[in-house]
């Protein structure tokens, strides 16, 4: 074999598990990423689209104790604060 010709090591490829669990992972967040979703809607109004990820990860997280009791107070914390931004907006 020449130096041309060195071998290539051989690239592992994804299997079927992991991509399954890519697929999931893109479309349900990580208890951590729906914590920082939650935090940052307190900061500035969510798109559509984190809302709907949020939506989406909060009955999927009912069995998960990961962070759940600051979920769950920082999750009033923002509908209280939307509440409020309404309130803004018609008044």
């Amino acid at each position: 074999m020449t130096a041309t010709e060195e071998k290539k090591p051989k690239e592992n490829k994804p299997s079927v598990q992991d991509a399954i669990y890519t697929a999931l992972g893109a479309v349900v967040p990580s208890c951590g990423d729906a914590l920082r979703l939650v935090e940052l809607g307190q900061e500035r109004p969510l798109s559509m689209r984190e809302k709907f990820v949020l939506f989406y990860n909060s009955p999927l997280c009912l069995h998960c104790n990961c962070n759940r009791d600051k979920f769950d107070k920082e999750r009033e914390k923002l509908r209280e604060i939307n509440a409020e931004r309404k309130a803004a907006k018609r008044g």
